[in-house]
């Protein structure tokens, strides 16, 4: 089934139940999980800077997901959000992509949000779509 998850991470509150529905997944079929966030900043300092915040908390649900028996690995890319992960995506060749399934930008994408949406159009993997909870993190 699917062996090769990714699952891209905002840090908006929706990361946990993103991460455990993918981890269920995973778990089922003896797959794996590819965490990513993608940095997209305006500086060098900046990008530097969430970069390093960004694998620090990618890390932080590499162990957690290590604990529950799910072999996973982390990755941090710049640019477009929606262009990285699906670049990421064929590269690492996954056979899913789980995502949250809405944003904050706009009102015409409270549903999904605009990277979600982006993705869900212009890629060719599945992607499944979860309705996240709020306020979830690693510890």
């Amino acid at each position: 089934m699917y062996q090769h998850i990714l699952v891209p991470l905002k840090w908006d509150g929706s990361d946990g139940t993103v991460v455990d529905h993918a981890g269920s997944l995973a778990r089922l079929s003896g797959g794996r999980l590819s965490l990513v966030h993608v940095v997209h900043s305006h500086s060098r300092d900046e990008s530097a800077y969430r970069e390093e915040q960004a694998r620090a908390y990618l890390g932080e649900w590499v162990e957690r997901l290590a604990e529950r028996g799910v072999p996973a690995d982390a990755h941090v890319t710049g640019g477009e959000p929606a262009e990285g992960i699906t670049a990421l995506a064929k590269e690492l060749g996954v056979d899913l992509i789980v995502m949250a399934t809405h944003g904050h930008s706009e009102v015409r994408h409270v549903f999904m949000g605009s990277v979600t949406e982006d993705v869900v159009r212009n890629g060719d993997l599945p992607v499944l779509l979860v309705q996240p909870a709020p306020e979830s993190s690693p510890s």
